[in-house]
């Protein structure tokens, strides 16, 4: 059980490594693109596009790792600290903001706004994920 849950944490903090350096650099690029010359465009663009996907797959894994090591460690869900739930409701605050990128026309949401809403949701994450396990 030890190792199963050791195994899920590793998992979980790489996959967690790679969306918080995704929710930093995406924003970044983005507004960089409005300010690029035409022949940058592409290239920034495909560096987004793949920190989209990196940013989708991390939070998979994430969701995934997350449900096992409490599945795991404590049993369930049945028991967990207020704590718990309010980083489950940040964690949806970030699954709404990736579904709103995706489905928004190009231009019409300020990446800088969708980068602090995402930013400001992660290290509530952070907190709330410390206040409820340990």
């Amino acid at each position: 059980m030890d190792l199963t849950f050791n195994i899920l944490l590793i998992i979980h903090l790489a996959a967690f490594g790679l969306a918080i350096s995704t929710t930093i650099v995406a924003p970044l690029i983005g507004s960089r693109m409005a300010s690029a010359p035409p022949e940058a465009r592409p290239l920034l663009g495909g560096i987004g596009k793949r920190l989209s996907l990196n940013a989708r797959l991390a939070f998979g894994l994430l969701l995934l790792t997350g449900i096992g090591m409490v599945y795991v460690r404590y049993g369930g869900f049945e028991g967990q600290s207020v704590w718990f739930f309010i980083k489950m409701g940040l964690v949806v605050v970030v699954l709404i903001a990736m579904i709103v990128g995706i489905v928004a026309k190009p231009g019409t949401i300020s990446p800088r706004l969708m980068g602090w809403i995402t930013r400001l949701a992660m290290a509530g994450i952070v907190i709330s994920a410390v206040m409820a396990f340990n």
